[in-house]
Parts: C-alpha cells; structure tokens; sequence
C-alpha cells in the first residue's frame, strides 16, 4: 500500500480523487466493468481505502457497485444533468448566503487568492486546472458555510457537473466567462456582501445553464 505523500489527506480521499478524476476525464469510460483490484492498482493505493472511495463515488452517482461483478462506470445523460441543474440553483445560493456570512477573515482571504487563481487558469485556457481550481473553490466554500450538511449534498452535484462539463467544455464551454462567473463569486462572499453572492450564485448557474443547452445538440434524443 502507497502512503499519503502529503500527510494531510487520508488515503480514502486520495484514492476518491484519483478515481474521480480518472472518470471525469475518460480514462474510465462510462458503461465500463472494473474490479476493486484493477482499481487499487492502477491507483497505486491499498484496497481498503479505494473500497471506501468507491462507496462515496457510488453515493455520488458516479459508479454502481454489482455484487460479485465489479464496479460499473455509470453514463454520462442529458436528462442526468438537467436534473442537476433543476436543483443546482437553491443550493448554490444557500451556500453563497451562509458563507458569506459565516466566512471568517483567513476564510475570506483564502478565498480572493482561489478567485485570481481560476482566473488565471482561465485566461490560460488551461481545462485541467480550471477543473482543479474549480473544486478549491467550492471546498471552500462548503467550509465556510459552517453547515456540515451542504458538504455532503454538494458532493453529489459537483461531482455529476464536473464529469458533464469536463467532457464537453472543449466545444461548448467559455473558460473566460466560467472563470468570471466563479471568480466573482468568491469575491463577493470574501467581502460579506450576501446580496452581491446570492447574485453571483444566480449568475453562475445561468452560465451553467447556457451551457447545458449548448450541449443538447450533441445528444440528440438520448
């Protein structure tokens, strides 16, 4: 089993990562069949923790756990998404309204050096570290909102978005826009203003909503 190089994650976290990573950018593709064991090693982690990271994945909607089979690479769908986003709306303003006003000062600092650094991978056209920049920011969000709840719910739409986003970004998606739209809401929750970041949420999901019917062509009647 491989240790945690930064001594600040537990393994289970690390090898959720990876794998999640690993689905978002296609190298498990979705429909595909994957034992527990192939995982660990192509992971270079220990079973136990990649069994619990597959569990969270599962919990997510990422992959389906068949008993005796293996581990199922759940598809990509339309109709997947607009079901996140129909959902995706009130949640982001919940969070941008708590952490705004629960944020505190390291917090709120942290959170103008994420607005510049997705800014900056942005402008780079840079799709994986937007990807990455992205997932900063909305840990840290969840953080500040102080509700140990939206952590686990946002999981579940995070994680769907950013596999849908991911796959069709290079087509349909504006990095320069995106990054506007989630720079500035982190810089409104960083001065306290909870108007400006339930607007700044609004805003966001309106990008993503464009998006999502940008892509529509794309499926067809799938």
């Amino acid at each position: 089993m491989s240790t945690n190089p930064s001594h600040e994650k537990p393994l289970k976290d690390v090898a959720y990562e990876a794998l999640e990573n690993m689905i978002i950018r296609g190298r498990i593709r979705g429909g595909s069949l994957f034992s527990e064991a192939e995982l660990a090693q192509q992971i270079n982690i220990g079973r136990t923790p990649v069994r619990e990271a597959l569990q969270q994945l599962a919990q997510v909607g990422l992959v389906t756990v068949l008993p005796r089979r293996g581990i199922m690479v759940v598809d990509v769908t339309i109709a997947m998404q607009l079901q996140v986003l129909e959902i995706r709306r009130p949640l982001e303003r919940l969070v941008a309204s708590c952490a705004a006003l629960r944020a505190n000062a390291s917090q709120r600092a942290a959170m103008l050096e994420l607005a510049s650094a997705t800014e900056k991978s942005a402008a780079a056209g840079d799709g994986d570290e937007f990807l990455q920049a992205t997932r900063r920011n909305h840990a840290a969000l969840e953080e500040a909102s102080g509700n140990e709840l939206i952590q686990s719910v946002m999981s579940l739409v995070h994680a769907r978005s950013r596999r849908f986003w991911y796959i069709h970004y290079e087509r349909w998606g504006d990095l320069s826009a995106a990054g506007a739209a989630h720079a500035n809401l982190m810089r409104s929750i960083s001065l306290g203003n909870e108007a400006d970041a339930v607007q700044n949420a609004d805003r966001l999901v309106d990008y993503l909503e464009q998006f999502c019917r940008s892509t529509i062509e794309s499926y067809g009647k799938k």
